[in-house]
């Protein structure tokens, strides 16, 4: 695994050692991030499941002013630790060792501070326990402020009914895998024609299993 982008281009990242975590392609990554743009500079970074940590350690390399890595897998929180201390974000990044779906109960972001958060739980989570991810999507659709921005992932196989108000998310796909997002303010709801060129002319697909 590695950065694509920004201050730590190129560098290589530990991965998880196990066969459940499924880190999202490189080529996915980058799709994300070119569709996010500017929108992750300064801004405060979440990154639910996180896994190995890569879609919130892309964020601090391309200038996200800071990240929490939510994570309830012991093992790979501290591979998140490993790979916030070698890539220097110490001061900027925070690991909990935590249910995603409780930390979506109680978080609660500053009220002029716009954050990017990343939800990528297990693919099969949308099959057991898809109402507990709507209810985490929602919870998160309305607490966050103005100017953030939500992107969820899935496989090819759910049920898009379960983000709230559907017709407000943009939502693309690149071969087995789904990306939703949503712009929480009035101005850019959706996102820009070039961007829509941009990621349908990709043609990426995921290299992951499905967990």
């Amino acid at each position: 695994m590695r950065i694509i982008a920004g201050e730590h281009r190129g560098r290589r990242i530990e991965g998880p050692k196990d066969d459940v975590t499924r880190p999202t392609a490189d080529s996915v990554r980058e799709s994300i991030f070119n569709i996010l743009g500017e929108r992750v500079v300064d801004a405060r970074v979440v990154d639910l499941f996180a896994g190995s940590g890569a879609l919130g350690l892309e964020a601090l390399s391309r200038g996200a002013a800071g990240a929490s890595f939510i994570e309830i897998n012991r093992h790979n929180a501290a591979l998140i630790k490993r790979n916030i201390a070698s890539l220097g974000y110490g001061e900027v990044a925070q690991v909990s060792h935590a249910d995603a779906h409780r930390f979506g109960r109680s978080f609660e972001p500053s009220a002029d501070e716009p954050v990017v958060v990343f939800l990528d739980p297990p693919y099969l989570e949308y099959q057991r326990n898809s109402d507990k991810i709507a209810e985490l999507i929602s919870a998160l659709a309305s607490k966050c402020p103005m100017g953030s921005t939500i992107v969820v992932e899935s496989g090819k196989h759910w049920d898009e009914s379960i983000l709230p108000e559907l017709e407000r998310w943009d939502i693309r796909r690149y071969g087995g895998t789904v990306v939703a997002f949503l712009r929480i303010d009035e101005s850019d709801s959706e996102l820009s024609d070039d961007d829509e060129i941009e990621a349908n002319d990709v043609g990426i697909g995921n290299d992951g299993d499905e967990a």
